[in-house]
Parts: structure tokens; C-alpha cells; sequence
């Protein structure tokens, strides 16, 4: 069963495939250690909080981690259902982050320049 990523107002934005969070394209965006998120390149995007990407403050803070090879793209899971009943617990929604930073291309050389 395929586990949605959603946008803070209900409609999903990417899913999960092991620790790596994709596009609903299969496109892999990022990751997630414990409840951060990071893109591919490593630079911190947010936590993960209620099935969404979100800038929600931490105790400890966060600092950007190594960056490492993109995964391969995964088959689209296909369109998935808004959500409904959603609570607005405050925390802005930071999926877009995600696609920022370097091209999707170069990120294989910052893997491997970082070893």
C-alpha cells in the first residue's frame, strides 16, 4: 500500500518508497531520517507531521546532512484522494523545498564528491 505525502490543505504532493520521498511523478525529491527531512542534496527542508512536510520548530534544531545518489524514479502510484476532516495544526507547508536546490543531474556528482 502506497503511503501519501500530502499538502497541508489535503491533496497529496508526493509518496513515500522506503525512506525516500518521491514526486507523484516517481521523481525522488528527498528523504526522511527519524521525522527531518532532507532533500537529495542534503540540505534540511522540514519535519515530517501528519503524513506532510512542515517547518515545525525542534528542541535540539537541525543542520544539513551529506548529500547522497539520488535513488532510481519509482512508477507513479496514480492519483489519490483528498483528504478530509483536516486539522490546522499551524505548521506552514515546506513540500516545495524539496524541489529546490541543485538539478536532478548534478546531484550524482555531489554524492560523490562528498566521499
Amino acid at each position: 500500500m502506497t503511503m501519501y505525502v500530502y499538502h497541508t490543505d489535503g491533496h497529496p504532493v508526493g509518496f513515500l518508497f522506503s525512506t525516500f520521498i518521491h514526486d507523484m511523478d516517481g521523481n525522488p525529491l528527498g528523504r526522511i531520517l527519524g521525522s527531518h527531512v532532507y532533500r537529495i542534496d542534503g540540505a534540511y527542508v522540514g519535519e515530517f507531521h501528519k503524513d506532510t512536510v512542515v517547518a515545525k520548530p525542534v528542541p535540539a534544531g537541525t543542520r544539513d546532512i551529506q548529500p547522497i545518489a539520488p535513488p532510481g524514479r519509482m512508477p507513479s502510484p496514480g492519483a489519490s484522494f483528498s483528504r478530509r476532516g483536516l486539522v490546522d495544526y499551524g505548521y506552514p507547508d515546506v513540500f516545495h523545498r524539496l524541489y529546490e536546490g541543485a538539478p536532478q543531474n548534478d546531484l550524482l556528482e555531489l554524492a560523490i564528491a562528498a566521499e
